[in-house]
């Protein structure tokens, strides 16, 4: 099977009239691979008020918190059938499942480098210049992680009159009319639908919270306050960021749904997809990034095979032929072959490496 370099994928789909992109764990892990892997988050994690919940990651052999909290969800289901006397270790992994998602962003907050300067400004430059690719075509960025990375990397484009990045997230000033003129809000909050909205955190992240329905955006720029000194004191507030970490992918949608800011990032995902009912995806095609195509996240690749956009952009990490990148070429090439003859999707495999998304 043919593996393309980045530049040769990108030179095949201008051929489309937009680009967008999909951004999994990878593309985090490529940056900060001390941080944002599983393994890294397991090993600062601290488990000492549930050693349950420690052992049942060892049970099942892995440091997914993703699959520790799918199996907790789905037990304390299932325990009721067969042992509904036990009420209180039903409740106990309920307990559990909640804390440990709650546990996952903590270790995030803490161990997240404090700000941009953190990450080098060459690092920051390259993953512009990635960025560019798709944001500077009309393409929009979907992101999947929590962390700040797209975030800091976007803003630091500002900077840069000749290379500022058009994007829009949809968070903005509040305007009220005072008397004789207009008043803005002093925080940054989720506008709404808008067509101009080219960025969406599809799972939430760390510098989104919920407040009351509300949603804010925390920002440096108007506190003068780093964001993840911010997020930190609203978690030693008892407050959360808005962030889907459920266990398996109808929860995950079941979250996403109750939410309109996720709800409208999850649409406008199958909007450029095409996989919503009197909607064209256009001549346009999707790239991944550090995307693992895992069934934690079949409610996003399932809306590529339902679509009809036409051509899917595939990254592997290392060698083609390892385990891990045959199930993602098998998983994406299974999307192929859901299609009906009329859209037919096309898929190509580039390597993560070439695209040197935080440098070389």
């Amino acid at each position: 099977m043919e593996v393309l370099s980045f530049q040769e994928a990108l030179n095949k789909a201008n051929s489309y009239t937009k680009k967008h992109l999909l951004l999994g764990n990878g593309f985090s892990i490529a940056c900060v691979p001390t941080i944002f892997s599983y393994d890294s988050l397991f090993a600062q994690a601290d488990f000492s008020d549930m050693p349950e919940v420690e052992q049942a990651f060892k049970k099942l052999n892995t440091k997914d918190f993703e699959v520790v909290i799918k199996v907790l969800e789905f037990g304390s289901e299932i325990f009721p059938i067969y042992k509904p006397e036990v009420q209180d270790v039903i409740e106990l992994m309920k307990s559990h499942a909640h804390k440990l998602k709650e546990r996952l962003i903590e270790t995030i907050a803490k161990n997240h480098p404090s700000n941009p300067s953190e990450i080098e400004e060459k690092k920051l430059i390259a993953c512009r210049s990635f960025l560019a690719n798709f944001i500077q075509v009309g393409g929009y960025v979907f992101y999947l992680n929590y962390d700040l990375l797209l975030y800091w990397t976007l803003m630091n484009s500002l900077d840069k009159p000749d290379e500022v990045l058009k994007c829009n997230d949809g968070f903005g000033r509040d305007a009220y009319v005072s008397g004789d003129h207009v008043e803005y809000s002093d925080y940054l909050s989720w506008q709404g639908k808008s067509s101009g909205q080219n960025v969406h955190y599809l799972h939430g992240a760390i510098h989104l919270f919920d407040t009351s329905g509300h949603l804010e955006k925390f920002s440096w720029v108007d506190s003068g306050v780093p964001l993840l000194q911010q997020a930190k004191k609203a978690l030693n507030e008892g407050k959360f960021p808005l962030f889907v970490s459920e266990g398996d992918t109808e929860k995950k949608l079941h979250r996403i749904n109750c939410v309109p800011y996720l709800h409208y990032a999850y649409d406008s995902f199958k909007g450029v997809l095409g996989s919503v009912r009197n909607r064209t995806a256009g001549n346009t095609c999707i790239f991944t990034f550090g995307f693992s195509f895992s069934d934690n996240d079949c409610h996003i690749y399932n809306e590529i095979a339902t679509g009809r956009i036409k051509h899917l952009f595939v990254s592997l990490y290392g060698d083609s032929e390892s385990e891990e990148n045959k199930r993602i070429i098998s998983k994406a090439l299974a999307l192929k072959s859901i299609r009906d003859n009329k859209h037919p999707l096309h898929v190509t495999f580039y390597t993560a490496e070439s695209a040197n998304v935080w440098g070389e």
